[in-house]
């Protein structure tokens, strides 16, 4: 009787087990933010990377454009932790803006960005929050036909956190840098949009063809990385 009841616990509990799914928030800057509708020219990655998910992974965006460790740290981490729930994914990419001194309200050294970042990630692995730190995509700034380091030491700060707290790393940026090396300048102009006025100073986001190749780099590293759950219920392009 003991055994019959057992099979049948089991067996009631299998359609919970099946129906199981898992929240992946997003946190991030521009290059991983939603756009309006209204500029039809500029994606973020994070809007195409559902795609990249089978539905048993939830997706909550919540980039935004001048998103830095600064602006998170002061003016919205804690809210963001308020809506995220134990066992949920945080994917979270930061340092494009960091390095931004003209801006008081975004920059951070690299020490203050060491010692801030290390806090957040603490703050999320407190609440059981599974960290995934990303490295700063790669812009398409060439010289002598290779892609130039723009971000001077700050991608360095994430890969030294993720080591040190022992979080997931995704290093979009070698990925990303590697890719724009390949395909040269001109091909360049098909994946990023300078936004900027200015002409001294070159602003790029992506279009929609840059934010689903990059995307796809996040998805690939993601099963490179084994990242537990996740990789199971990744959709690749063959």
């Amino acid at each position: 009787m003991k055994k019959i009841l057992l099979c049948m616990a089991i067996a009631l509990s299998l359609p919970t087990i099946c129906m199981a799914k898992k929240t992946l928030v997003l946190i991030g800057d521009a290059s991983m933010a939603p756009h309006s509708i209204a500029n039809p020219d500029v994606r973020g990655w994070g809007e195409m990377l559902s795609n990249a998910f089978t539905d048993k992974v939830e997706m909550v965006n919540f980039a935004q454009a001048g998103e830095s460790t600064h602006t998170l740290v002061e003016k919205r981490l804690v809210k963001i932790l308020e809506q995220c729930n134990s066992g949920d994914y945080v994917l979270l990419q930061l340092g494009q803006n960091d390095l931004r001194d003209e801006n008081g309200s975004m920059y951070y050294s690299i020490a203050e960005m060491t010692t801030q970042l290390m806090g957040v990630v603490e703050k999320m692995q407190k609440k059981r929050l599974k960290v995934i730190l990303c490295t700063p995509l790669a812009q398409p700034y060439y010289q002598n036909g290779q892609i130039v380091d723009r971000m001077g030491g700050y991608a360095e700060v994430i890969r030294r956190v993720a080591q040190i707290k022992k979080t997931y790393l995704l290093d979009l940026e070698r990925v990303s840098k590697e890719w724009l090396n390949t395909i040269g300048r001109e091909n360049a102009q098909l994946f990023f949009k300078n936004i900027s006025q200015e002409t001294q100073r070159r602003e790029y986001l992506l279009t929609e063809n840059g934010a689903t190749e990059v995307s796809r780099m996040v998805a690939k590293e993601i099963q490179t990385q084994k990242i537990p759950f996740l990789k199971n219920h990744l959709v690749l392009p063959q």
